[in-house]
């Protein structure tokens, strides 16, 4: 499986059980190609549908997944709530899958009998709805969610922006479910295709979702059938269809409407523009009933089929109907079966068959008719399929096939977008990682600044003390030098005044000579002791200096490491 160029896998019905489905499962997370899967009916246990939900975030090539089942078909996949549960939440974070099916599966059944978990499956799949975007085709029929998960899920596609077809057929629903689906249906824009059928909706909940209808303008198939609406349910239903421009399937079989609700659709298709499809099966309309829709249809040139098995109708409801698709171009398809036309009202059917050129298909068996009646009809019926086959333009094959090809490019567009994604993702976890180490590496350049800011704080006021004390010795020195200045002048003034005394004590020059010499000495010895003193302030000054210039030094020192930390960094 590894080496094909696989894009679709198709195992329906071959219960290939647990262990074939988990090396399956093991080998598409490693196929990127692989784009649809389908399991379904492989006799698959609770395990394996956990298996799937858990390894669902690994399969984001894939597109559609599905593991359900169908109506007649043996070896169903046996999960419970469990399932559903998990399947929900790998779906809050999944944006690939756009289908899942998970038909007649048993969500709603629980591990423990007297556990009362039926609704968490349900709740699971709300919250999903709320909050996915992605996914487009949700299957979820016959699986016994009652009415409190069907309220729960009906709730939960109110805001959706992404589901267009909805299957919670068969869930044992009641009139609850048709209010919500109602309320949901007046505020949901995308979703088109809804099958509500054997939910016992009742007339309320089908009269709730038929005032919805009026202003839907997005839901283009509904199926109700089997619901009890009864004659209120099927006229309210009718009457919403009279507004509605949007709608173009509705099944209403087995609902025992009578003749008041049948003529309510009469009326309907009289004015309604969009509706191509309507089966009301298995109710009993009478003849009445049938003559008032086929005068419609000699009118109305939007229905393309419609089903009228088990109604009660006889040859003269068969007669209107003759008479109506006479002048009626657009009916392809029509059900008759299990009416109550004899052989005349079959003759004449199979005759307006052979001259009407627009239907195609003619179902009048189980009837009060020769069994050569039935087919006259059906090989008729097979001469103008294989006639519209036969021919079809070859323009239009050709289109078929370019427009394969497109699908085929589309598909791989859609698995190189998913490949894109994965690397996107990957791309996104290393940048977070990469985030992750910067804002570290920042938190501690940050703190090794801090620490080197109060290093260099310490420091400017080391020299700031240190220029103070500089300054201190420098008035001293300058005091000092003054002071000596002073005195030299002193000295000098004195030796002036002696000199001038010379020439008045000339005479006791002779005498005093002595005590002048004397003075001398003391004034040499005096000056000498000066001079010390001055080259001992002179050295303390030099010295202070040399100790301001290597704080300078040391200060510059600091601001060439900060500015090459900041260039680093």
């Amino acid at each position: 499986m590894k080496q094909l160029p696989l894009m679709s896998l198709d195992l329906f019905g071959n219960m290939i059980r647990d262990s074939a489905a988990n090396a399956i499962l093991s080998s598409a997370t490693q196929h990127e190609s692989l784009t649809e899967l389908n399991l379904g009916s492989n006799d698959l246990s609770t395990e394996s549908g956990l298996a799937f939900a858990r390894e669902l975030g690994g399969l984001s090539h894939l597109r559609r997944l599905d593991l359900g089942t169908e109506g007649t078909a043996m070896f169903a996949n046996r999960f419970n709530s469990a399932v559903g549960t998990a399947f929900g939440q790998a779906l809050l974070t999944n944006t690939c899958l756009r289908e899942l099916g998970l038909n007649g599966v048993g969500l709603g059944r629980t591990a423990d009998k007297k556990d009362d978990t039926k609704s968490l499956a349900a709740a699971a799949i709300s919250a999903m709805l709320q909050r996915n975007s992605t996914l487009q085709i949700l299957k979820l029929s016959s699986n016994g969610l009652g009415t409190a998960g069907l309220v729960l899920i009906m709730a939960g596609i109110a805001s959706n922006p992404s589901l267009t077809s909805l299957d919670l057929s068969n869930n044992d629903g009641g009139p609850e479910v048709g209010a919500v689906a109602g309320k949901s249906l007046s505020s949901n824009s995308c979703l088109q295709t809804l099958n509500l059928a054997g939910n016992q909706l009742g007339a309320a909940g089908v009269c709730a979702m038929a005032s919805a209808l009026v202003g839907n303008g997005a839901l283009r198939s509904l199926d109700l059938a089997c619901n009890d609406m009864l004659d209120r349910g099927c006229i309210a239903l009718a009457n919403a269809l009279e507004a509605n421009r949007c709608l173009q399937f509705c099944n209403c079989s087995g609902n025992n409407v009578s003749g008041f609700g049948g003529l309510a659709w009469a009326d309907t298709l009289w004015c309604n523009s969009s509706l191509t499809e309507l089966r009301l099966s298995e109710n009993p309309l009478g003849n009445e009933v049938v003559v008032n829709l086929a005068a419609v249809l000699s009118q109305n040139q939007n229905l393309q089929s419609l089903d009228l098995s088990r109604c009660r109708l006889g040859d003269e409801g068969a007669l209107a109907v003759i008479d109506a698709l006479e002048k009626n171009s657009t009916l392809t398809r029509l059900r008759l079966c299990d009416n109550m036309i004899s052989e005349t009202g079959g003759t004449l059917l199979a005759d307006m068959l052979e001259s009407n050129g627009a239907l195609h298909y003619l179902d009048i068996r189980s009837n009060q008719l020769a069994h050569s009646s039935v087919l006259r009809v059906q090989r008729e019926c097979n001469r103008k399929r294989i006639a519209a086959r036969t021919q079809e333009p070859r323009s239009l094959a050709s289109q078929i096939g370019q427009l394969r090809q497109q699908e085929q490019k589309i598909n791989e567009c859609e698995f190189r977008i998913a490949r894109t994604q994965a690397a996107k993702n990957e791309a996104n976890r290393v940048l977070m990682q990469e985030r992750d180490a910067l804002q570290l590496a920042q938190f501690e350049f940050q703190s090794k600044m801090s620490q080197a800011q109060a290093e260099l704080d310490q420091s400017l006021k080391d020299v700031e003390e240190a220029e103070k004390k500089l300054e201190e010795k420098n008035a001293e020195a300058a005091a000092f030098a003054q002071a000596s200045k002073a005195r030299a002048e002193e000295l000098e003034a004195t030796l002036a005044a002696q000199e001038a005394e010379k020439e008045r004590v000339a005479q006791e020059i002779a005498s005093l000579q002595a005590q002048l010499e004397a003075a001398r000495e003391r004034r040499a010895k005096r000056d000498v002791e000066l001079e010390e003193e001055l080259q001992q302030a002179l050295a303390e000054q030099a010295a202070m200096e040399a100790e301001a210039r290597e704080a300078q030094a040391r200060l510059a020192g600091m601001e060439g490491a900060r500015a090459a930390a900041g260039l680093h960094f």
